[in-house]
């Protein structure tokens, strides 16, 4: 059985998102995705659970969901695609790397990884000067790498993702074979054309309680919508409480970054105070994570993942499951509640926090709840 992996986040699944998943079945036999679970890339709460999410892409297509855990899903785009090519590499079943990228050149996105793997000195040192100079990090390596790297490689974010990806595999030595695939929505598109948008476009139109029906194939309607801006209190709380030592142990917490967030404290929501605390230096994006991995307490950095957590599955995804049982390098869960509670704290922590984020008092516990969907 040939098989290829996705990484995603389905916030929420999409049309765009079933068409991927076609077209990794034009040349394999399976397809297993690797899906951030509660909390997102973007600094977010997951617009739907991760459950949901993941039934959407069984149904839709895909054979095998497995959660990429918090402490990924909250990184910038090294730690996330780091975190997970891990995933997929220690399942021991993936024979490929399926993603979706502005260039649509692999060898063009794989010369960008090479080039970056080997940062010369001088470019290193550029950087440095360029942060202290109060500008942000994806700012400053473009602006260091202009000329060496070309277009928009290092501007688009499905580029940067991609070279994430293919960096990771090379520094893996992996023999995971990376492909890429036009993207034509971006993420943030403000606009819909044959079905098709961005999933940040289907997101605003759920916040304002509009139809999303023909722009995915999978019938949220029942489904509770979580939101981000419920956690406001809680990061105040915390900020009053805890002070300075709220960011201590985050990884890529600047000083001085807890006096931005006080003097934004009177903001009415999450997204208000972290939108005031935006700099040249500080994004939006950047400013959302670290908050949310204080609020959850994420501390320290990179860690190796130590768990391949089943989150759904079909007849072919329980197949790929018998061969994980043979191949992987990790222990797969299927059952929180056979686990060491140490092994899965964060996620347990960020699925609970994230029942915060409904508007009807969603109990704590879920993970030893729900089992995996299996269609």
């Amino acid at each position: 059985m040939k098989i290829c992996a996705v990484i995603c986040e389905y916030n929420p699944f999409h049309n765009g998102h079933k068409h991927q998943i076609e077209l990794a079945k034009r040349d394999f036999d399976a397809v297993l995705c690797v899906m951030s679970g509660s909390f997102t890339q973007r600094g977010e709460v997951a617009v739907f659970d991760k459950w949901s999410r993941a039934k959407a892409a069984v149904l839709s297509g895909a054979d095998l969901v497995l959660e990429l855990p918090v402490r990924y899903s909250l990184s910038s785009a090294n730690g996330f695609a780091r975190g997970a090519v891990d995933i997929v590499a220690e399942t021991g079943i993936a024979d490929a790397l399926l993603f979706g990228s502005e260039e649509n050149d692999i060898n063009a996105l794989s010369r960008a990884a090479d080039i970056l793997i080997s940062e010369p000195t001088e470019i290193s040192q550029k950087i440095k000067e360029l942060l202290a100079g109060g500008m942000s990090y994806p700012m400053a390596r473009q602006t260091a790498f202009s000329g060496i790297i070309g277009g928009d490689l290092l501007t688009k974010p499905n580029n940067i993702l991609a070279i994430e990806y293919i960096s990771a595999l090379k520094q893996k030595n992996s023999n995971i074979v990376p492909i890429t695939h036009a993207r034509t929505i971006g993420h943030s598109d403000n606009a819909e054309e044959n079905g098709y948008a961005s999933a940040s476009f289907i997101r605003e139109k759920i916040k304002k309680g509009e139809d999303i029906s023909r722009l995915t194939p999978f019938d949220f309607s029942s489904c509770e919508i979580y939101d981000t801006n419920r956690l406001t209190d809680i990061f105040k709380y915390l900020l009053i409480t805890k002070g300075e030592a709220l960011f201590l142990n985050i990884p890529d917490a600047e000083p001085g970054l807890y006096n931005r967030f006080l003097k934004a404290a009177n903001s009415d929501t999450f997204e208000d105070m972290t939108d005031a605390c935006v700099t040249k230096r500080y994004t939006r994006s950047y400013l959302k994570r670290i908050a949310l991995r204080a609020l959850l307490g994420l501390e320290g950095g990179f860690l190796p993942p130590r768990y391949l957590r089943v989150l759904a599955a079909n007849h072919t995804g329980q197949k790929m499951l018998a061969e994980m049982k043979k191949r992987a390098t990790l222990p797969i869960v299927t059952k929180v509640a056979d686990c060491p509670k140490s092994l899965l704290d964060e996620d347990i922590r960020a699925t609970d926090i994230a029942a915060l984020c409904t508007y009807t008092n969603q109990k704590k516990g879920r993970d030893f709840l729900i089992s995996p969907i299996m269609l």
